[in-house]
């Protein structure tokens, strides 16, 4: 029998069977390509844990002979106490100022002009370009069911639709913009080769992903199906947009880490389950509320794709929210009368003339509120204003904890804390800002009680703005409302949460030692958070001790501040992705996917809003008024939270500012967009 007779045989015999053999290949190959890049993946992390603490003091009748014959730098360092001032050798890798953080004017500029530009040309062509994409998504729906027939029923280039389907031009444009923006498309830019086949990878892989889905989608006709098309597809296209922008960074290298002191039971389990009942329960509502209401096909898409994820948002703040406080209740801390160890505050200060006086003096008077022995450590990182000098003086005055005052060169915030921490004999170290007042009447001492649990690594204390006038200060107390009092608690129940703020967290003295103390880049606080979870550990966050925050009086004063923040979670999220790659999901990785699942949800929004934008104009008025009340409905899921945080937060004066959070959100956004412009090529250096 030829090759031919007996293959003309086999196609009925398959359609008998029922079986889609090209879905099935497809299927296969997507698995084998996934496992590749996940085998990939892992590889591409260090084996190595990372170096140890390298800082130590040292006497000085050996820091010249270890100077000569250990790689270490070894500094004298000035110590000023209240009893005077004296010559300290320390041991370590020396100063390592940090890199300014560039301003991505150009960026912004390019990937503006560049999504826009592709976005009119996608649109001028829609009729020719998508009547040939529908030709192909018919070919590849055969593929897919053969030897069955395609049961395709419509397409877009078949049917009159009151809008075009944006999704894909939309996202194309997004990919252009980025890929210009980035200089992945010009000779010269520091890309290396692979980096461009990796993001013509995520291209291609986005591009053939839209094909698959539509040819599925085209098969069953009616606004159900299309709705579900709509958020699946979008979903799909921010991972793949994600996947491109990470070719584009440059980030620090990545490490395994094979110690895990503790291992918590059920973690994996709670995460999962409260992560589903958060989509399923909104979604169910968001359906029952479409068929009762009949709203316009197309817009509830939208409404999807808007409101879903931020009622998914607020159900799992909610359940985490009663798992945070049931935890509390079952395994409370013990009153810090029954424990109460030594304490290091350690204040790293860079020209904080304004505010460093004021700092020690409220770490002194919250010293007072607590019964053991605390000391005081102000690492002055080479100030060029009066910072050491009104230091000194606030050192000198203590009337409840000793003070120490370090002259350092400058070196970095990290370096500052690290030589602190190497000076420190506290068996609890607390991190405070040069800028940051503890609250007179809290104190700190309800942190220190959690420790006394063996697994906890890490507290944060509750943080609020220190001025209350300027919208700056305003929108700060609200975000703190939604991100500190909502889904902070909600992120630590679920061992999802990744960041204890450095301007005011505690941890052990010597596990920080033994976890290498701070890296030296951009967020170093999120860095060390998870990776202390990464060993095992357990982070907190305690109300009851306040800190009170310098907030950026403008704007352009806020841009720089969360250009940096933006680049520093992207770093450390960097540093730790094998936490999610299987290696210990239950220790850092679940905190690492939640970043994730937020970072492909800020493009998926801010598409969103541009998708929104086009209905408006095409459908007028009457569109108009749907997108007002989708974005009402959005800010009423947003401001129950809200409002109770900040009642929490004694900030009922903020409640009236609440319809400006999306505002403020839609400005983070851009300030996040920046952040990808400081870390490309020529961010490599900061982390070799």
């Amino acid at each position: 029998m030829s090759f031919a007779s007996a293959w003309q045989q086999v196609g009925p015999f398959l359609a008998r069977a029922g079986l889609p053999i090209g879905a099935m290949v497809v299927g296969v190959a997507a698995a084998a390509l996934g496992y590749l890049a996940f085998a990939w993946l892992s590889r591409q992390a260090a084996l190595a844990r990372p170096p140890p603490f390298p800082f130590r003091r040292v006497p000085s009748s050996t820091a010249t002979h270890l100077g000569r014959t250990d790689a270490a730098v070894v500094e004298p360092v000035r110590m000023s106490t209240r009893e005077g001032t004296e010559v300290v050798w320390i041991a370590g890798p020396g100063p390592q100022p940090p890199h300014p953080v560039p301003r991505a004017r150009g960026y912004m500029l390019a990937l503006l002009l560049a999504f826009v530009g592709t976005a009119i040309a996608l649109l001028a062509t829609y009729g020719r370009l998508f009547g040939a994409y529908d030709f192909a998504v018919g070919w590849v729906g055969t593929f897919l069911y053969w030897p069955l027939p395609w049961p395709g029923v419509y397409a877009v280039s078949r049917v009159v639709l009151v809008v075009p389907d944006f999704i894909f031009p939309m996202y194309l444009a997004a990919f252009a913009g980025f890929a210009v923006a980035s200089g992945l498309l010009r000779p010269g830019s520091g890309h290396s080769a692979r980096r461009r086949g990796l993001a013509l990878a995520a291209l291609l892989g986005y591009v053939a992903a839209e094909f698959v889905l539509d040819a599925l989608f085209f098969t069953v006709p009616g606004a159900t199906l299309r709705n579900l098309a709509l958020l699946v597809r979008s979903l799909v296209g921010g991972l793949f947009l994600a996947l491109f922008l990470f070719t584009t960074f440059y980030l620090p290298p990545a490490v395994r880490r094979t110690e895990r002191r503790y291992h918590r039971p059920g973690a994996r389990a709670r995460f999962v389950a409260v992560a589903g009942v958060s989509v399923v329960l909104p979604a169910a509502a968001l359906l029952a509320a479409n068929d009762y209401l009949g709203l316009q096909p197309l817009l509830f898409g939208v409404t999807l794709l808007l409101l879903l994820p931020l009622a998914a948002l607020v159900t799992f703040g909610g359940i985490g929210q009663w798992l945070f406080h049931r935890r509390r209740i079952a395994r409370p801390p013990p009153s810090v009368a029954e424990y109460h160890p030594s304490v290091s505050v350690l204040v790293p200060a860079y020209n904080e003339e304004e505010w460093i006086e004021e700092a020690i003096g409220a770490a002194d008077r919250a010293s007072r509120r607590y019964p053991g022995r605390v000391e005081i450590i102000v690492a002055n990182d080479g100030s060029t204003d009066r910072t050491q000098e009104r230091a000194l003086r606030a050192i000198t005055g203590l009337q409840h904890a000793r003070g120490i005052l370090l002259d350092l060169r400058h070196g970095g915030k990290s370096h500052a804390l690290n030589s602190a921490l190497a000076i420190a004999s506290g068996e609890i170290v607390l991190r405070c800002d040069g800028d940051t007042a503890v609250s007179d009447v809290t104190g700190f001492a309800t942190i220190v009680p959690h420790f006394a649990d063996p697994q906890v690594g890490g507290v944060q204390g509750a943080v609020h703005p220190r001025q209350r006038d300027g919208w700056t200060r305003k929108l700060r107390g609200l975000e703190i409302s939604w991100n500190h009092y909502f889904l902070r608690p909600a992120g630590i129940a679920t061992e999802s949460a990744e960041v204890l703020d450095g301007l005011f967290s505690a941890f052990r003295r010597q596990e920080l030692i033994d976890a290498g103390g701070w890296v030296a880049w951009n967020g170093e606080d999120s860095e060390i958070s998870i990776r202390l979870q990464r060993m095992g550990f357990e982070i907190r966050i305690e109300f009851g001790a306040v800190a009170y925050e310098d907030v950026p009086p403008d704007y352009h004063a806020l841009r720089k501040q969360r250009v940096r923040w933006g680049r520093g979670i992207l770093m450390a999220n960097g540093r730790h992705y094998p936490a999610l790659l299987g290696e210990n999901v239950d220790a850092g990785g679940w905190g690492v996917f939640f970043w994730l699942l937020m970072f492909v949800h800020s493009g998926v929004r801010s598409l969103t809003y541009v998708f929104l934008l086009l209905l408006i104009a095409i459908l007028g008025v009457p569109a108009l008024l749907d997108a007002a009340v989708l974005l009402l409905v959005g800010l009423g899921l947003r401001a129950v939270p809200l409002a109770v945080g900040l009642v929490r937060m004694r900030r009922a004066d903020l409640l009236p500012w609440i319809p400006l959070y999306p505002v403020f959100s839609l400005l983070k956004q851009t300030y996040r967009y920046e952040a990808f412009g400081t870390i490309g090529p020529h961010a490599a250096p900061e982390f070799s």
